[in-house]
């Protein structure tokens, strides 16, 4: 990729100067330009070559930004609230709010869609990170919106998706996935123990719980699974090791 054309690097300018992007004096401008390229404009030079160490980067930015803040909640609920920060969605939304999609450029005819914003404001976050191989200047950019964004999640619990916590969980010690039993025992409408479920993993049931829906029901069931299977798997991995 070669240098810019004075146009794009102005708007550049103006999208690093209103999203209060860090170390605006230092940024790598064809670096950020690639992150805000789709593939359809360029296949050489796109955001999918940095959006991989974009994502990495921002889950550790929001693992330490969680701990630091909540040193009290358990690992498993940080693990919930985590998942949702660093989801498509809620990235998207993030990408929104900092203006974002008007500087993506993408084929014309395409629509700029919540995936094209999740994946490229993870590449930003790359390039952030690339300045200075620290996440400083990604926790300085990220870290009020984050913890906004948890606030929200944390007062509403239908929001903390402990399915996928625990998911994640599992396929970092093993190739098997939790599976749910749920059933529904109590056919009325908003009755809280309507749906019963439980989490099983290796032929064990790890926890269970009740839920209005089967979806509440589900991750009810791996919020309670969720400290015990960790503790039981991190044992296991340290037993484990040489």
């Amino acid at each position: 990729m070669t240098d810019l054309p004075p146009s794009r690097q102005r708007q550049l300018e103006q999208w690093v100067q209103k999203s209060a992007l860090p170390a605006a004096g230092t940024l790598n401008w064809v670096r950020l330009n690639q992150a805000l390229t789709h593939k359809s404009v360029d296949a050489a030079d796109n955001y999918e070559q940095l959006e991989l160490l974009g994502d990495a980067v921002l889950r550790l930015a929001a693992t330490e930004c969680l701990q630091e803040n909540f040193p009290s909640a358990s690992v498993g609920e940080l693990s919930a609230v985590r998942s949702v920060l660093i989801s498509d969605r809620t990235l998207a939304q993030l990408a929104q709010e900092l203006d974002l999609a008007p500087y993506l450029t993408i084929a014309r005819g395409m629509t700029v869609g919540p995936t094209h914003l999740a994946d490229a404001l993870e590449a930003v976050v790359a390039v952030l990170y690339l300045e200075t191989h620290a996440l400083g200047p990604v926790r300085a950019w990220l870290d009020n919106s984050l913890l906004r964004l948890t606030a929200v999640v944390r007062q509403d619990p239908t929001r903390q998706n402990y399915k996928v916590a625990l998911q994640e969980l599992t396929q970092a010690h093993s190739k098997t996935l939790p599976q749910y039993r749920t059933v529904e025992q109590q056919p009325v409408d908003g009755d809280p123990q309507r749906y019963a479920s439980t989490v099983w993993f290796r032929e064990t049931c790890w926890g269970s719980g009740y839920g209005p829906t089967k979806k509440q029901a589900e991750q009810a069931a791996a919020a309670a699974a969720y400290d015990r299977l960790r503790q039981t798997l991190t044992h296991e991995s340290s037993s484990s090791a040489p």
